[in-house]
Parts: structure tokens; C-alpha cells; sequence
């Protein structure tokens, strides 16, 4: 009886540790997945993002191309090809200006896509903390570390930050506003 109990709790624990070891497995292979799918997200959102920014940037000056165009037929069909010769132009011309609407647009596409960017940047910080935290913790690091986690290299999922940020992380201090051109 003693031995079939003894029996009993190691077979329990047994099946404890392999819970435990299946379990820890199965948290460092999906969030090593996720870390990668985060990664490859932020790119495709800074893809699409810098794609749309830099289409949309051509639209003023192909609206300015076209209302040159415009503006030049309508002055040669007015006063031909040699423009008026009148000494005083009574007539009111109507000059033509670039739409502000235009600029706001491309306005409202770099703010969305900055937005959009920060999101997926912050959830890849966020990931990378939980699974550091979870890789320097008790027991469940020592599992993963006899696991052989982490399998991927933690510094490929560093944020992507510009030369402003870095270098004010660096000094500790900012270099006053922003310029913006």
C-alpha cells in the first residue's frame, strides 16, 4: 500500500513537471512567433504608410502642373499667342491657387500613419518586456532556459526610432523645438 502510494505521488508530480514543461515550451514558441509577427507587422505598417506619403505628396504638384496648363490655354485663347497688348487691363483675371485641402490631406495621411506606426512599435516593446520578464523569472525562466529559449535574438526586435530620438536618449536632454523645415 505505501508503495503504491509513493508510486502515486510521483507519478503525480511527474505529470505536473511535464505539464509544466509543456506548457513553458508552448508560451516561448508562441511568443517568439508573435514577437516575429509584431516585427514584420511594423514594417508592413511603415511600408504602407511611407508608400501612401510619398504618392500623395505628388498631388500638389501635379495640381499645380494641371492649373498651369489650364491657366496658360485660357490666357492664349483669351489674348492669343502674343498675350493682351492693352495699356490697362480692365478685366478682373482670376488667378488660380493651389486647393489648401490638398496639404491637409497629405497632413491627415502622415499623422494616421505616425499613429498607426507608434501602436505597433509600443506592442513591440510590450512584447519583448513580457518575454524578458518571463525569461528572467522564477521557475518558469530555468525552464526555458533548458528549453533552449530564447531561440531568437532579442536585439532584432528593437523599435525603430529616428536620429532626433537617439541622440536626445543619448545626451539626456533635447535640443529645443522642433524644426519643422
Amino acid at each position: 500500500m505505501g508503495k503504491l502510494i509513493t508510486l502515486g505521488i510521483v507519478g503525480v508530480v511527474a505529470l505536473v513537471l511535464v505539464s509544466m514543461f509543456i506548457g513553458t515550451y508552448n508560451y516561448g514558441n508562441s511568443t517568439e512567433v508573435a514577437l516575429k509577427a509584431t516585427k514584420k507587422n511594423n514594417e508592413n505598417i511603415l511600408a504602407q504608410y511611407s508608400q501612401k506619403v510619398r504618392e500623395a505628396a505628388q498631388v500638389p504638384d501635379m495640381y499645380v502642373e494641371g492649373l498651369t496648363k489650364i491657366t496658360r490655354e485660357a490666357m492664349t485663347g483669351r489674348y492669343g499667342a502674343e498675350g493682351s497688348k492693352a495699356v490697362f487691363q480692365w478685366i478682373k483675371e482670376q488667378n488660380p491657387n493651389v486647393d489648401p485641402q490638398v496639404y491637409i490631406k497629405l497632413q491627415q495621411i502622415v499623422e494616421s500613419g505616425r499613429d498607426q506606426f507608434q501602436v505597433g512599435q509600443t506592442r513591440l516593446i510590450d512584447q519583448r518586456r513580457g518575454y524578458e520578464e518571463s525569461l528572467g523569472s522564477f521557475p518558469r525562466g530555468i525552464v526555458l532556459s533548458i528549453l533552449g529559449y530564447p531561440r531568437i535574438n532579442l536585439d532584432d526586435f528593437n523599435i525603430v526610432t529616428n536620429e532626433y530620438a537617439s541622440d536626445a536618449f543619448e545626451k539626456g536632454k533635447e535640443e529645443g523645438p522642433l524644426k519643422l523645415r
